[in-house]
């Protein structure tokens, strides 16, 4: 593995969200503004509806008058239908691009068992909260509470769920399997992402990508005894997997790279502490002495690319690390080792 190279390597009735002005009752009204299919030779007429709920996917009742409340199939009766986001989710979801995830996730599952009534609604508000639950346990690295959100989306709105959502629930289930205790063998998690790729192919974003290598990582790391990760002395017997795992975080750091950095550094740091304890690593380490190019250049590639990770984790990605740690001590070594052009 060679870090420095793998570095270089609607609806017929679409849904539009905006914020609404006033605070939202624990069952909220939904204000909507809906264009309703004009009849042959009358132009169409745009008008507020109150909503009253949509538990079934396309479909919703209004409130007509105060005692009815018709059932309406969106496709069939509008054309444009446009929902407010109630005020409760709004602030979740500002939480959420805050990136206050603690605060977030509490706002964001109050607000969705508030909007229950709406599951149905494709693209609704429930779906949005539901989606941004789920991220923000991803980012907070709380597999286990992200598979928890997946499992309590409501069966009987499955097909709300576009390919991105299911992608995105499976990649989720694998990161939970794959880092729980006692978790499932590498050969099927590899096995369930080649399914997942396959299947759902384009809905695979790069995000979402990047965690079921995490996963897999996570997977071939969970086959090595923690013990000898922890006293950076990982056996020859064990090297592959610990390759394989490097390989798999690069993967995982590349593809998910962007505005969500939790899971990338995360698996950055993960493949550094793996390539400090790779055999003969800390041999190198202790026999390097005053950094040179020369040196370096003469270093194994497990060191070359454990020393300047840690040095990227910490000068490019923003790394705190204590001055014990693997990412400080070997970022240290990295003064001095840039080989100039020949």
């Amino acid at each position: 593995m060679n870090f420095r190279n793998i570095i270089s390597a609607a609806l017929s009735a679409a849904v539009i969200f905006s914020c609404a002005a006033e605070a939202q009752e624990k069952s909220p009204t939904i204000v909507a503004r809906a264009a309703k299919k004009a009849k042959e030779g009358a132009d169409t007429k745009v008008g507020n509806i109150n909503i009253v709920s949509s538990t079934k996917p396309g479909v919703y009742t209004y409130q007509k008058d105060a005692d009815t409340t018709p059932e309406v199939n969106i496709e069939k009766n509008f054309s444009i239908f446009y929902a407010l986001t109630p005020a409760e989710l709004v602030e979740a979801l500002r939480l959420y691009a805050a990136e206050d995830f603690e605060a977030a996730r509490k706002a964001l599952h109050t607000s969705r068992k508030h909007l229950t009534n709406w599951r149905g609604l494709p693209e609704g508000p429930y779906l949005r909260a539901y989606r941004a639950e789920v991220q923000c346990a991803v980012r907070q690295l709380d597999f286990a509470g992200a598979v928890a959100v997946v499992n309590d989306f409501p069966e009987d709105v499955n097909k709300i769920l576009t390919a991105q959502d299911k992608a995105t629930a499976n990649a989720v289930k694998l990161l939970y399997a794959a880092t729980k205790e006692g978790s499932i063998s590498p050969d099927k998690i590899t096995e369930n992402i080649n399914t997942i790729v396959s299947k759902q192919g384009k809905a695979v974003t790069p995000s979402v990508y990047g965690w079921l290598y995490f996963a897999q990582g996570a997977a071939y790391q969970a086959a090595i005894p923690a013990d000898q990760i922890s006293s950076h002395n990982i056996s020859e017997e064990h090297k592959l997997n610990a390759s394989k795992a490097i390989d798999a975080y690069c993967i995982a750091g590349i593809s998910s790279h962007g505005a969500e950095m939790q899971i990338p550094v995360e698996a950055l740091k993960r493949a550094q502490l793996l390539l400090w304890s790779m055999p003969g690593v800390q041999k190198e380490v202790k026999d390097f002495g005053h950094p040179t190019p020369q040196k370096f250049k003469k270093a194994s590639q497990n060191f070359q690319d454990a020393v300047s990770l840690a040095y990227m984790l910490i000068n490019v990605y923003g790394v705190e690390a204590d001055a014990s740690s693997p990412i400080a001590q070997a970022a240290k070594l990295f003064q001095n080792t840039k080989v100039g052009k020949k």
